[in-house]
């Protein structure tokens, strides 16, 4: 039952309803910046910061748009396959017990006699997702570029049944959360060895969020419950790198993304028949995108062989709760605290070897940091996971203009939190075709 009344951006929803399909991002139930944009970058373990050789640099250092000849333009296509698991499941607590400010569950237990909790501790995903594309041409000395991507994204879709008394207690959960962002960069050869690039991101955010429980047929006391709410909006973000070539064989590369707080446009509604509360209200969210910076570096050991090493870094600790109602109540109550998440890193390494003409081999790793504190894991939240990464892949070039890149991913990681295990396993295959004009 969504329901929403949005002011919504023409253009940017069509291009939204495109590329977000069935979810956003390949990260889908683990978070932001999974392995970044473009195949090739991906199955060298996303360390592409130093190198940043190809249409994807829009996202990873808009820089290397300098190294680029002529007219160009590139796709890139995603399918991850992702299982999350939370040991215990989804609480029924009474509201004493809970702390709804980290959304740790979500459901609450009005009637003593009602079970603790539910007990499916697992849900399996399949996306199937056009992730970005760009173009990219010289002008009056100048690199420029176009292009979207989807930096962030959020997807859980659970629901469980019970019984309870004669009858049952079902509870429904769904949240998604999306971030597209369209790209305009420009970029100049300082001197020979200096490049420094600059682009500017379009954010547009969108944020639908549904529980639902009914008691139903128990003997004892039948009542349901409902919150709903829909937003969307925008806002902006600086894109700023540099690539430095050492040497003929050295590179190194810096990126710089500013953040910013998209400001989302909503509805929500809130419903419990045991009280009789029926709620409504127009709604404003401040949605802080955090800064992302990192540094890279390129090793050309040979003409057909490279290595690549990152470092990245995101300003979680600048996320936060700021909801205003137009009409505040009981349930839809005005918010604005930290969510205590902390700053993450990213450490990245990866090879592309070229054993002949044409073709290329790619691997690589990468270990991403959680944010997320011990208090705020749970399915009615995030279920926020240290990920291992690895990652292969494979190219081939044809006709001298047209590209091929195939990566494969696998990425998995487990925490213990109060005695309850959590879960992630992806299994991922991407695409990218580019092709030079």
């Amino acid at each position: 039952m969504t329901f929403s009344n949005r002011r919504h951006h023409p253009m940017l929803a069509i291009i939204v309803s495109i590329v977000a399909l069935a979810m956003s991002h390949r990260a889908g139930a683990g978070g932001y910046e999974w392995g970044g944009l473009g195949s090739r970058a991906q199955s060298m373990g996303g360390a592409f910061i130093g190198l940043a050789d190809d249409w994807t640099a829009i996202y990873w250092n808009p820089a290397g748009l300098t190294q680029l000849k002529g007219l160009g333009a590139g796709f890139e296509f995603s399918s991850p396959h992702i299982e999350i698991k939370d040991g215990d499941s989804l609480a029924n607590l009474p509201v004493a017990q809970m702390d709804t400010r980290f959304q740790r569950d979500v459901f609450v237990r009005y009637v003593p006699a009602e079970p603790t909790s539910f007990s499916k501790d697992k849900v399996r995903y399949d996306f199937y997702i056009p992730a970005g594309a760009g173009g990219h041409w010289e002008v009056a000395g100048l690199n420029m570029a176009v292009g979207y991507y989807i930096p962030a994204g959020y997807y859980i879709d659970w629901d469980d049944r019970i019984p309870y008394g004669a009858g049952t207690v079902t509870a429904e959960l769904f949240q998604e959360l999306s971030v597209v962002a369209l790209n305009v960069s420009l970029a100049k050869q300082v001197n020979s060895a200096l490049a420094l690039g600059a682009g500017l991101d379009v954010l547009y955010g969108e944020v639908d969020y549904e529980a639902n429980k009914i008691v139903a047929n128990s003997g004892i006391t039948d009542y349901s419950y409902g919150f709903d709410s829909g937003s969307d909006g925008t806002g902006y973000e600086g894109v700023f790198g540099a690539l430095y070539r050492v040497n003929e064989k050295v590179s190194v590369g810096g990126v710089y993304r500013t953040g910013g707080t998209i400001d989302l446009d909503g509805r929500a509604r809130a419903s419990l028949t045991l009280t009789s509360l029926s709620e409504a209200s127009d709604f404003v969210q401040k949605f802080r995108h955090p800064a992302t910076y990192g540094l890279g570096v390129a090793y050309r050991r040979a003409t057909n062989l490279i290595f690549t090493g990152d470092w990245q870094r995101t300003d979680w600790s600048e996320f936060d709760i700021d909801v205003e109602y137009d009409t505040p109540g009981t349930a839809l109550y005005n918010q604005d605290y930290s969510a205590d998440w902390r700053d993450s890193n990213r450490f990245r390494a990866g090879v592309e070897w070229r054993p002949v003409l044409r073709w290329a081999l790619r691997g690589g790793y990468f270990f991403d940091e959680s944010p997320l504190p011990d208090k705020s894991v749970s399915l009615s939240n995030i279920v926020g996971v240290d990920r291992h990464n690895v990652t292969l892949g494979a190219g081939y070039e044809w006709c001298d203009s047209w590209f091929i890149d195939l990566v494969l991913h696998h990425a998995w990681g487990d925490r213990r939190v109060d005695g309850v295990d959590y879960s992630q396993r992806v299994y991922s295959a991407g695409l990218s075709l580019s092709h030079r004009f």
